[in-house]
């Protein structure tokens, strides 16, 4: 079986090699995970639907510290590039990468300032937005972000959002007004109705307890992560 070549062919040197489970969860399955001092992780996922597909990356603590590189053959040259990762970390060159939450900490901390939400809370915001609010105009910043963003864009349009971890959002503005254009015809103006959402916004937060301020000029709900 695959998981058999992994072991066969890379050598984890001080690195313990771990059980992985025999049946994967969702797309993937775990086939190689050693570990080292610092509780770093050399993994490798492979796709329980496509043979020779799959992604390997170092992380930390459950958190990436190198990109996910994605291989489609299990060739020399792929080994190769896994054992040079796992050569790295012996050498300690990931002992001082640093995960996406020691670079908040450190981006926040650099700015002086203070959590106000939590990942939890995030995804029980995004989820009812996505169930009941997807035509909702929205605009964030991350903390990492120099300017603050120029536009509005629709909920349902963010393709970043559902895979962004909220731990890097720094605020996050949802308009009240839905705007809607209705065709009529080619040479006719579009219809435009305008529905004002800011009861159904204000329940939603409330119910959450997701703490926000109201900006009556702008007509906007302003979510911070960090103030």
């Amino acid at each position: 079986m695959l998981c058999s070549i992994f072991h066969e062919k890379l050598d984890s040197h001080s690195g313990s090699v771990q059980d992985t489970p025999s049946e994967g969860n969702g797309c993937w399955q775990t086939v190689f995970d050693a570990v080292w001092k610092g509780n770093i992780h050399f993994i490798i996922v492979e796709s329980q639907y496509h043979r020779n597909f799959g992604h390997y990356y170092v992380m930390r603590d459950n958190q990436f510290i190198s990109p996910s590189y994605t291989f489609t053959k299990t060739d020399d040259l792929l080994f190769r590039l896994m054992q040079g990762m796992i050569d790295d970390i012996e050498s300690g060159k990931y002992n001082s990468k640093k995960t996406l939450t020691e670079k908040v900490r450190a981006c926040t901390d650099q700015k002086g300032l203070v959590s106000y939400m939590n990942s939890t809370k995030w995804k029980e915001l995004f989820s009812v937005l996505n169930e009941k609010l997807r035509d909702i105009e929205i605009q964030y910043k991350s903390v990492f972000d120099e300017t603050d963003p120029d536009m509005y864009w629709h909920f349902y349009s963010d393709e970043q959002l559902q895979y962004i971890n909220p731990v890097q959002i720094e605020w996050l503005k949802v308009r009240q007004v839905v705007t809607d254009y209705k065709h009529i015809g080619m040479l006719v103006p579009p219809e435009i109705q305008i529905h004002d959402k800011k009861d159904v916004i204000t329940d939603i937060l409330e119910k959450y307890s997701i703490p926000y301020e109201y900006n009556e000029d702008e007509q906007v709900f302003i979510i911070y992560g960090y103030k």
